[in-house]
């Protein structure tokens, strides 16, 4: 899979009894359910980890879906629920066509009224970033903390930005004035995944640095990304369209508004974020806190996970 900056990668973790893969071996711990919403949209999430713990959702990177959320031994141990939830026209998520990052707090915020959670904190992983920053930013008075791990910046707003790309710069362009060049790639890129989920799987990981390769060798963890593959396109392909808009175009409030408490978690080795954009984060953030590991790359979220938790208010 690829996250909003254009780098092929793999995150996955399998649904549960909702998609069946030769490569699937056993069944992901945790219940995936379904909310209907008061616009009668159908919203779905995993949820897993201590059913009356300290409630913790979890928010997927871009070309994935709930079931990568991490195993729930390291949430149980301390006591956390966790809620994984699917982004319209993602896995059990119905569309919300034109959708924008800061319309992603609503859904948030009647989930959470139905789950009756007061306050909550939450994680984002890569693409899922910049949403719980969006809901940090909407419900300050319901979001404890924030951890963000390996997430991008904003890529849209300013070309004085040195960590931008020239993949990023051609992103917005093509956000602004091109969509349909945005549209043919996320179908040619998602072509490859239903055509052969293991086979992407393998050669995305082959591309990936040593520290990556290592984390995703695990047999288990293999077999739910590979899953993820198939479960990324339960809605279609209009999903996947959506969510690189959004990340491409501007997300609609500035780092400075955000209030919560921020963990930035970054792997020195990720090759797919830039080390500049995470540093951007921390630094724009009021009272961020930084987290760099020198020997970990974009899927420290699963070798930290338990230390990633632990930072959560």
């Amino acid at each position: 899979m690829a996250d909003v900056t254009g780098r092929v990668m793999t995150l996955t973790h399998a649904p549960v009894a909702t998609v069946a893969t030769p490569e699937r071996e056993r069944p992901i711990e945790g219940a995936d359910r379904v909310v209907t919403l008061a616009d009668g949209r159908k919203l779905g999430y995993l949820e897993s980890g201590a059913p009356d713990g300290t409630p913790v959702l979890f928010f997927h990177g871009f070309g994935t879906t709930r079931v990568i959320c991490p195993p729930e031994g390291p949430a149980v141990e301390r006591g956390i629920r966790l809620i994984a939830l699917d982004r319209p026209g993602i896995g059990l998520s119905e569309p919300l066509p034109g959708r924008r990052l800061v319309d992603w707090p609503a859904d948030v915020a009647e989930v959470a009224d139905r789950l009756k959670l007061d306050r909550f904190s939450i994680v984002g992983w890569s693409g899922g970033g910049p949403y719980a920053l969006a809901c940090a930013v909407a419900m300050p008075e319901r979001v404890r903390s924030v951890a963000l791990v390996s997430t991008p910046a904003p890529l849209a707003g300013s070309n004085e930005r040195g960590y931008l790309r020239r993949f990023d710069k051609s992103a917005v362009h093509a956000a602004g004035r091109a969509p349909w060049v945005i549209r043919l790639a996320m179908w040619h890129w998602g072509r490859g995944q239903r055509r052969d989920a293991a086979g992407f799987f393998d050669k995305s990981v082959a591309e990936m640095c040593a520290a990556d390769q290592a984390v995703l060798a695990e047999p288990a963890l293999r077999s739910r990304m590979i899953a993820n593959s198939t479960e990324l396109y339960r809605q279609g392909g209009r999903g996947m369209y959506d969510e690189a808009l959004v990340l491409a175009r501007p997300w609609g409030f500035d780092l400075a508004e955000v209030s919560v408490p921020v963990h930035v978690w970054y792997g020195a080795r990720d090759e797919t974020v830039p080390e500049g954009m995470v540093r951007h984060l921390a630094a724009e953030i009021p009272g961020a806190e930084l987290h760099v590991s020198a020997d970990e790359g974009h899927h420290l979220l699963y070798s930290s996970w338990s230390e990633i938790l632990a930072t959560l208010d």
